[in-house]
């Protein structure tokens, strides 16, 4: 005896239409049919096909894997190649724009592809945008050594009122302040020492002593700039080797590969190309000579690059990154506006070597410069 399998009987069900029969449990069959048909929709096995769930599905996976696509060009090009760099110091917030779309599709459609959806979240916010948690610390407490404190004051957008008020609120050891006004004047605080080099100013209540200064030769010039200044200071409980650094911004050349007709020009991205080349060099000439420092040795600044950078992590991934370490969030310390996009990113940073372990490291209130305070307490290791 044949018995007809329960899809067999539910193609039936679906294909007949409905008449005044009874079916066993009493409901006429279109209801059974409606029932089997949601049944079918929620299982993934329909009587009709439903484009809308495997479209959804396309555009969930493909985005998935884009996601994963910018974050290996971020990662492999920054900073190698032309257009990856754009990308490296553009706004990364605009990879996340599909999702106002796709979560409420997989919601309304097939919630299991919130799935790969999370997943792309997870790559996105993360390596793509660079979300910090502090894992370390919470397994690691003490408390700090010295607290450092670096701003790029751009020009004249800090004065006396500004300066004291940020020394009032985070009560430094060090402060470092980049892009100074050649003429800029600042009353700091009753007995602090104070030492400047070109465009770079470091202060600190403690004595400051054996102080030097590095410049730029990247592109060589007739009066290269200062992009470092060195100094030792001697804390009540240790002499901390510091470095205030403010490197070569790519600014230059990826304005002129941006136009406000074609938005990218591939055929100008020569600019971009010689500027990547600078900064390598000026990079490996900055960290060379740092290398040279006996004391432990602790460097903040404007690196002008985020963490991701090839450059980066070529010059700088030996040391520890103050928030990468101890931060939460992202970091920004930057807000840029190119042709009406703005956005932020983390280009200042903390950097210690093994004698100093980061243990807390946050962003400063807006004083006025288009970069944010970054402030950092660091712990001393060993003796």
């Amino acid at each position: 005896m044949n018995v007809p399998s329960p899809i067999s009987r539910a193609d039936q069900i679906c294909s007949s239409p409905a008449t005044g029969d009874r079916d066993v449990d009493g409901k006429p069959p279109a209801t059974v049919a409606q029932r089997l048909l949601e049944l079918r929709a929620e299982s993934g096995i329909g009587c009709h096909p439903r484009p809308a769930g495997r479209s959804v599905a396309r555009f969930v996976y493909l985005y998935a894997l884009a996601v994963l696509i910018v974050w290996l060009v971020l990662r492999l090009g920054g900073d190698r190649w032309w257009f990856a760099t754009l990308m490296l110091f553009g706004p990364r917030w605009i990879y996340g724009l599909p999702l106002v779309l796709l979560i409420p599709a997989a919601l309304a459609w097939r919630r299991r592809l919130l799935w790969p959806l999370a997943l792309a979240v997870g790559v996105l916010v993360g390596p793509v945008m660079g979300s910090c948690f502090p894992w370390s610390t919470f397994a690691r407490s003490g408390n700090p050594d010295i607290r450092v404190v670096s701003w790029n004051v751009r020009n004249d957008c800090v004065d006396s009122a500004k300066l004291a008020a940020l020394i009032a609120s985070t009560n430094p050891d060090i402060v470092a302040l980049q892009e100074c006004q050649m003429d800029l004047q600042l009353d700091w605080p009753t007995g602090w020492h104070v030492r400047r080099q070109g465009r770079l100013i470091t202060a600190s209540p403690y004595p400051i002593g054996n102080v030097e200064h590095h410049e730029c030769r990247w592109p060589p010039r007739e009066w290269p700039p200062v992009d470092a200044l060195r100094c030792v200071i001697q804390t009540p409980n240790h002499r901390v080797g510091f470095v205030n650094v403010h490197l070569r911004t790519p600014r230059q050349g990826i304005e002129e590969v941006l136009s406000r007709r074609t938005l990218i020009s591939p055929s100008k991205s020569g600019a971009l190309k010689d500027e990547i080349e600078y900064r390598r060099q000026e990079c490996k000439d900055l960290a060379d000579w740092i290398n040279g420092f006996s004391e432990p040795v602790v460097i903040a600044g404007d690196f002008n690059m985020p963490a991701d950078s090839s450059i980066y992590r070529q010059a700088w991934s030996k040391y520890a990154n103050a928030f990468a370490v101890a931060g939460f969030g992202f970091g920004h310390t930057k807000r840029t506006n190119v042709l009406g996009w703005q956005y932020e990113s983390r280009i200042d940073h903390v950097l210690t070597g093994a004698e100093w372990r980061p243990c807390g490291c946050w962003i400063g209130p807006d004083l006025g410069s288009d970069h944010l305070p970054l402030i950092a307490d660091l712990c001393r290791e060993g003796p």
